[in-house]
């Protein structure tokens, strides 16, 4: 297990993650890049228009469909969008691919202005305070990036409720 970073800006939170993946930048790139590979490492259909301003739409659990905003691409080293901007609307995602030995590294962070945590513990996520949330995140970005790590080197990654819950208490020990 590969820990992210959480670090707090003022009124920003900041998620960074490095994983080293067994895969050459091109098909790193692709892989988070290209529809039909999203979905296969992510179990998440999507629709993307990689150019600024493009749209960046995917489907999740029970249909729910979430409509995003490309931001910036420097193919192939950077893919940055915007994350469930009808909830969170400061978020940003960004994806950094560099050439490494036997592979290449990702540098993935995801910005997130305390207001848009706030305005969920209030709505899409009533009930839940800000250390909760900040966890939920944290652990879901980790298990995202360990999809996609397994995928890029052949394997399966088993998951359970109970080890995502684990992971979530984990991270909630790492929020500033």
């Amino acid at each position: 297990m590969t820990d992210g970073i959480i670090q707090r800006d003022g009124e920003q939170v900041v998620f960074r993650y490095e994983r080293h993946l067994a895969r050459p930048l091109d098909v790193a790139w692709h892989a988070v890049t290209d529809p039909a590979e999203i979905e296969r490492w992510g179990g998440v259909r999507t629709e993307l228009d990689l150019r600024p301003g493009g749209r960046f739409v995917s489907y999740h659990q029970g249909g729910h469909r979430v409509e995003d905003q490309v931001l910036r691409t420097e193919p192939p080293h950077l893919f940055e969008h915007t994350y469930f901007k009808d909830v969170n609307p400061g978020a940003v995602v960004t994806w950094r691919l560099q050439e490494a030995d036997s592979g290449s590294l990702l540098t993935f962070t995801h910005r997130l202005p305390m207001d848009d945590v706030r305005a969920a513990a209030k709505g899409i996520a009533a009930g839940d305070d800000t250390l909760t949330i900040l966890a939920r995140n944290g652990a879901g970005w980790h298990h995202v990036l360990d999809m996609l790590g397994a995928y890029l080197s052949g394997q399966s990654l088993p998951w359970s409720p109970q080890e995502q819950q684990a992971l979530q208490r984990h991270y909630a020990t790492l929020i500033p």
